[in-house]
């Protein structure tokens, strides 16, 4: 998959979230824990403003973080058989 449709795929998934997203939401609307989101603000790997006191993302920057962290081949795969047709 091109970069070009991991964005098209992700704008879709998060066509919901707000364009603009506490670390909170952000973990609310991706595959990210809270306190992850909260490293890579931290770190500086994923874009952040701070407004009144608190981070904001914007949904460009996290879809910018994600489509450069994913893998393009799916991690987990399951093998279903029938009892029996094991040998």
């Amino acid at each position: 998959m091109t970069k070009e449709e991991k964005i098209i795929q992700l704008k879709k998934m998060l066509r919901e979230a707000p364009e603009i997203m506490t670390p909170i939401k952000v973990s609310r609307f991706s595959p990210l824990g809270k306190n992850h989101v909260y490293e890579l603000i931290k770190s500086g790997e994923l874009r952040s403003f701070i407004y009144q006191q608190s981070y904001i993302i914007a949904k460009c920057d996290l879809i910018e973080y994600l489509v450069e962290h994913s893998d393009d081949e799916p991690r987990r795969t399951i093998s279903l058989s029938k009892a029996g047709d094991e040998q």
